[in-house]
């Protein structure tokens, strides 16, 4: 089986491309303009930094699968929870939210 591609596109929904079907094995998320450390690029192309990248997966995750990403970050040496929590204060309320400020909060414990 296949995983679909995620992707976000910035921009005002009154924008008329905003509203263009998804090719299939894409799965288009529609969000507000980033603010700019929610950005980086890889290889030329724009994508969400690894700190909203985490916040975005507590969206779709259980709380082992977000710690494996947690950890996964940490063993590469890239895991800023000070850079996950900025991210977290900027995003819309999700219901995600409290779940994902525990699992910080273990690794915070963690490193403390």
């Amino acid at each position: 089986m296949n995983n679909p591609i995620h992707i976000t596109i910035q921009g005002d929904a009154r924008d008329p491309r905003s509203h263009m079907e998804a090719p299939p094995g894409i799965i288009i998320h529609r969000s507000p303009p980033l603010h700019p450390d929610d950005l980086d690029e890889v290889d030329g192309i724009p994508v969400t930094s690894l700190a909203r990248t985490l916040v975005d997966l507590a969206e779709i995750s259980d709380r082992d699968e977000l710690r494996s990403y947690f950890a996964q970050a940490r063993a590469q040496g890239r895991l800023d929870l000070g850079a996950v929590r900025a991210s977290a204060g900027r995003v819309e309320w999700r219901p995600s939210l409290p779940f994902l400020y525990e699992v910080i909060a273990e690794f915070e414990d963690l490193d403390g």
